[in-house]
């Protein structure tokens, strides 16, 4: 089989169809989104069943790389194909194929020139919080359980800090991105039942590791590890990093506008 990827060089690359997939997962059961040999990924399975459906060894483009063990409810990926295909047989197909924790929602034809990852304009993540004194067995895998008090409208204060364009080096692990400058959309936290919080976090893009810190930081501030006067320092002096980020497990990329 020759291998297909998505940067358009070749003339011939004209003839192929492009599809975009809406990607839901449990990150919990994948070493992440990225391809790895000798490791169950996102990106690895979704490629085993598209040739197995199609007949056609592809690569296909995420519009993120979710840590092991992030959630999604909204990831993007493309992939191009040799021809076309009915894409509700291919959308049933390819959910048949896949492994359990893994589904495609969505399913369409996407523009030859289509980025998941370059032509996205935001992508929003949520983090739940489990805030009681007892675990729960049924959240476990989708919740940071915090036994402590919180101090609720403390941690509505960080998140308007956090809002507006930043220097986010305070909120990254690792130094590979060129500009640590980011544009914060919306970042709040609110009560999807009292016991049971969802920090939400907007942006035009996001540094390694970026929310996952973000929410320890908000997290910090609420139980008063933190004062409000040492986050908007943490900002402002841009050195980091500025609390320790929160397990992998609460997190979840739950949409991506185009």
């Amino acid at each position: 089989m020759t291998h297909r990827g998505l940067a358009p060089v070749c003339h011939w690359r004209m003839e192929l169809t492009r599809y975009r997939l809406r990607l839901e997962y449990k990150g919990t059961l994948f070493h992440g989104f990225q391809k790895q040999p000798g490791v169950p990924t996102v990106q690895g399975a979704l490629e085993s069943a598209i040739l197995t459906y199609t007949g056609q060894e592809i690569r296909t483009l995420g519009a993120g790389r979710t840590d092991a063990g992030v959630h999604s409810l909204g990831q993007v990926a493309a992939f191009d194909l040799d021809e076309k295909v009915d894409i509700k047989k291919a959308l049933g197909g390819l959910n048949a194929l896949l492994p359990n924790g893994i589904s495609v929602t969505d399913m369409v034809e996407a523009a030859p020139d289509f980025d998941p990852r370059r032509d996205a304009v935001w992508r929003e993540y949520r983090y739940l919080i489990l805030n009681r004194p007892a675990p729960s067995p049924l959240l476990e895998d989708f919740a940071c359980h915090y036994p402590g008090e919180l101090d609720r409208e403390l941690m509505k204060q960080a998140c308007s800090l956090l809002e507006g364009e930043h220097d986010f080096s305070a909120f990254r692990v690792g130094g590979e991105a060129k500009s640590t400058v980011r544009t914060v959309l919306r970042c709040e936290i609110f009560e999807l039942f009292p016991e049971f919080l969802c920090f939400v976090v907007r942006a035009d893009s996001f540094l390694y590791k970026m929310v996952r810190m973000m929410a320890g930081a908000v997290l910090a501030v609420g139980s008063r590890r933190m004062a409000l006067s040492g986050l908007s320092s943490s900002l402002a002096a841009s050195s980091g990093p500025c609390a320790e980020p929160l397990p992998a497990h609460g997190l979840f990329l739950w949409e991506i506008s185009y």
